[in-house]
């Protein structure tokens, strides 16, 4: 049995730096006899509006080895929490001491139910019950334990030796731009999680089945958002998710803010791929890392003076009818780069040849395309190549998107859900396909422009302007949708949804959804302001 030393109070003759801590951390919850390290989390927001944090580690002496259990508690991200030393006789007493109190705030607070298929505590009425959050860095505990990560995933530099590699190939252009991304995408993830930990690998999986399971919800609910912030259920996932993945969320905010409501649910998905593309990225400016991060991906910067750049550049800003009164004025391109993605290569072709063995007729196309393809002819298209585009409606459409989340793009390609729930989201009124718009500026709303429509700046990278993909998209034969309705797939004899403008409730510009990934292919990334 330990002894408690006083609160606040560090062992005889030791400073936080004389105490070194272990691995493996934590990972489960109700799960503490092989761990020795362990974060967890507890929120809850009936009439409380608490988001607190535990930490708990062994740790032993440098000066004396004498064990002891280190605790620390406080709400989530303060720079001022409690903290206790437990003394023990050996390394099991350690371990004993450290199972019994995390079990305490955990599994004996909490009864078991079933979330999304994963087995998860909810607290007891009138209890406090703890989450074990899997972190693969820490803001809480002792200086040593912060170095402590999950093997699962390396948060470091990729150093390589660019002499040798085939980075230094790379234009000035990419690798300027690929470093500018990848600090943005760890400053924004240390920004929006609280206290600047990132969450593992497991973590954000486990976050995204919340989120399904949340969506399922809301389809059962309805679109009242007064009901679906009073769910019971639906609250609890939300409090799950939070407890699992600290986000930021202002005390006291309103409810439906932060609830996990058709309001809130595309922004946590947007925000999970930047904390995931945190993990992988760069995060030093030496010339010797490799800010690629291991994508398979080759980029080209566009000069404006080549065939390719002068059809880029005379083609894109002329695309929008000019409709958006908070975008007035002409857009400006900044920079292009040409995109291949390695694992897109062939994957539309495959998707043309189905749709023309269909022989379907194709009653709508997108407007403000190209007359011709010139960027086809100067990578030495063919004209069968040509006409495949045109008899399978494959057009040049575009997408925006935060710029935090470009660097995750171009890893992972447009993600889709990996269960599409026919439920009707902000800024996904057709369901939970690849959205892409034939009008420049509808796209820009989803931007880190300082006007974008859903970001209102947000996620920006300093120094640059804003960015907005370009891609190919097979069309084939799209539904012409009557109203705003959550799609899983398009109906049979379709390839593709065609939300029109004033006519699909009350959308003021195109939106033309798929559900396959193969359907889309990243063509060029396009800088503006």
């Amino acid at each position: 049995m330990g002894k408690k030393l006083s609160k606040q109070t560090y062992p005889i003759g030791h400073t936080p730096n004389d105490l070194k801590c272990f691995g493996p951390p934590a990972t489960k919850d109700a799960d503490f006899d092989n761990a020795k390290i362990a974060d967890m989390g507890c929120f809850t927001q009936d009439g409380k509006d608490t988001n607190k944090a535990y930490h708990a580690a062994i740790c032993q002496s440098k000066k004396t080895s004498a064990w002891f259990v280190y605790f620390e508690w406080g709400r989530t991200g303060s720079a001022n929490n409690s903290f206790q030393f437990v003394e023990c006789s050996d390394e099991i007493d350690a371990q004993q001491e450290f199972a019994s109190q995390l079990m305490s705030k955990n599994a004996k607070r909490g009864q078991w139910t079933n979330i999304a298929g994963i087995k998860t505590l909810q607290a007891k009425d009138g209890k406090d019950c703890y989450l074990v959050r899997s972190m693969a860095t820490r803001n809480m505990g002792l200086p040593d334990g912060k170095n402590i990560s999950l093997q699962e995933v390396i948060v470091k530099a990729s150093v390589k030796n660019l002499s040798a590699s085939n980075y230094v190939k790379k234009q000035d252009q990419v690798i300027s731009l690929m470093r500018d991304l990848n600090v943005a995408t760890v400053n924004y993830t240390r920004t929006n999680i609280v206290g600047g930990a990132v969450p593992a690998q497991s973590a954000i999986e486990e976050a995204r089945l919340f989120l399904t399971e949340a969506e399922k919800l809301v389809l059962k609910i309805g679109n009242n958002l007064a009901d679906q912030v009073a769910d019971k259920s639906l609250r609890q996932i939300t409090y799950a998710m939070y407890s699992r993945v600290p986000k930021i969320k202002p005390i006291n905010a309103p409810e439906d803010s932060w609830i996990l409501s058709a309001n809130n649910i595309l922004e946590w998905r947007a925000d999970l791929d930047v904390f995931e593309g945190a993990l992988s990225v760069s995060t030093t400016e030496s010339k010797e890392t490799d800010p690629f991060g291991g994508i398979q991906i080759d980029m080209q910067w566009i000069d404006p003076k080549s065939d390719i750049g002068k059809f880029i550049y005379d083609w894109w800003p002329k695309a929008t009818a000019n409709r958006h009164g908070n975008l007035s004025g002409s857009i400006k391109i900044k920079n292009v780069w040409k995109l291949e993605r390695h694992d897109e290569r062939g994957t539309i072709e495959l998707v043309q040849k189905k749709v023309i063995s269909e022989k379907r007729k194709i009653d709508h196309r997108p407007l403000f395309q190209p007359s011709f393809r010139n960027d086809l002819i100067t990578e030495g298209a063919s004209k069968e190549t040509l006409k495949y585009y045109q008899d399978t409606n494959t057009c040049l459409l575009h997408h925006g998107t935060r710029s935090v989340n470009v660097s995750s793009i171009l890893k992972t390609g447009l993600r889709f859900p990996k269960e599409l729930v026919g439920v009707v989201i902000t800024g996904a009124l057709l369901g939970g396909g690849n959205y892409n718009a034939d009008d420049i500026k509808k796209s820009v709303g989803y931007t880190s422009h300082d006007r974008g429509y859903y970001t209102s700046g947000n996620g920006s990278v300093s120094g640059r302007g804003a960015f907005m993909f370009a891609n190919d998209v097979v069309l084939g034969n799209p539904f012409l949708a009557p109203a705003p309705h959550g799609y899983t797939a398009a109906p049979h004899g379709h390839h593709s949804i065609f939300g029109k403008a004033r006519h699909t409730g009350n959308l003021a510009n195109n939106e033309w959804v798929v559900f396959n990934k193969e359907q889309v292919k990243l063509k060029y990334l396009i800088e503006f302001e």
